[in-house]
């Protein structure tokens, strides 16, 4: 059931410009990155290892393993701050996939009245007990339940939904086609969606071969295997490409797009993006 934290509070204004998917990229919103970087030395062995990877079963590793995973994500926290000039204090935020929390109280100290979700509920547990880094006038609640399965909230009644490196965790195009389905669902006439999540290297090496891997076992363009510390496939993860962007942007009008830097916890270059869109077409 919806949660009732998100009774009586009116749409968020549909505010701002559209921006090309096709222009140049820009670095003018700062994204908050917590924490440092790990050596390059572990990097090289990271690859190493990555690179001796072998055959992996694609329908084992789809998007439910992420329920028992204990999970580090690849980058630090990278919180939503290009948000910031597009909300305001009262309205109702989604936050997917929400892992310990950090996206979900940034937006609190907001102002939003957030629901934060996850299907891991060790990740839940841990988001329950955080404390925040900012005050807020209302805390985030945090729910156990799969997005692509369980009616998290009703339909037209979010202001903003957030899925802040949630895509990247379905490998199936099925359920990453379900997933801007159901958020689009979910915003009302004027709200928000923020999406960040990582982009596609080819020109990698490390990560060519590791695309050239998944697409050899049955997955999609883009797709990767992660390997735990036993070298071990632990899940499979998506980076997206040009096309999958203007999938993603498509039903909105873009208020902020841009592609940005950033490096993995095991020191791997990585290339991101952030898109901020404006629901403007009516709820069913």
């Amino acid at each position: 059931m919806p949660s009732p934290a998100f009774a009586d509070v009116r749409p968020a204004l549909a505010i701002g410009v559209d921006i090309a998917l096709e222009s140049q990229e820009s670095e003018d919103v700062p994204i908050r990155e917590n924490g440092g970087i790990d050596p390059t030395d572990y990097a090289e062995r990271v690859a190493d290892r990555d690179g001796a990877a072998g055959h992996f079963s694609l329908p084992t590793l789809g998007y439910h393993c992420w329920r028992d995973l204990d999970y580090l994500p690849a980058t630090r926290d990278m919180l939503p701050v290009a948000l910031a000039a597009h909300v305001r204090a009262g309205q109702r935020a989604l936050d997917v996939g929400c892992h310990q929390g950090a996206t979900a109280f940034y937006l609190a100290a907001l102002g939003l009245r957030v629901l934060g979700v996850d299907i891991n509920p060790r990740a839940i547990e841990a988001a329950r007990q955080r404390q925040p880094d900012a005050p807020s006038l209302c805390r985030p609640e945090f729910v156990v339940a799969d997005f692509l399965r369980d009616r998290v909230a009703a339909a037209g009644s979010l202001d903003v939904v957030v899925l802040n490196r949630f895509l990247t965790c379905l490998p199936a195009v099925e359920d990453w086609q379900d997933a801007l389905s159901r958020a689009l669902e979910l915003l009302t006439e004027g709200g928000l969606i923020y999406v960040g999540d990582f982009l596609l290297m080819p020109a990698c090496p490390h990560n060519r071969n590791r695309y050239r891997q998944a697409l050899a076992n049955g997955g999609r363009w883009g797709n990767f295997a992660v390997l735990d510390d036993h070298g071990r496939p632990s899940f499979v993860a998506h980076h997206h490409s040009a096309l999958e962007l203007r999938r993603i942007a498509s039903p909105y009008r873009v208020l902020c797009f841009r592609r940005f830097s950033t490096r993995s916890r095991h020191g791997h270059a990585s290339r991101m993006f952030e898109l901020i869109g404006v629901n403007e077409r009516c709820p069913a």
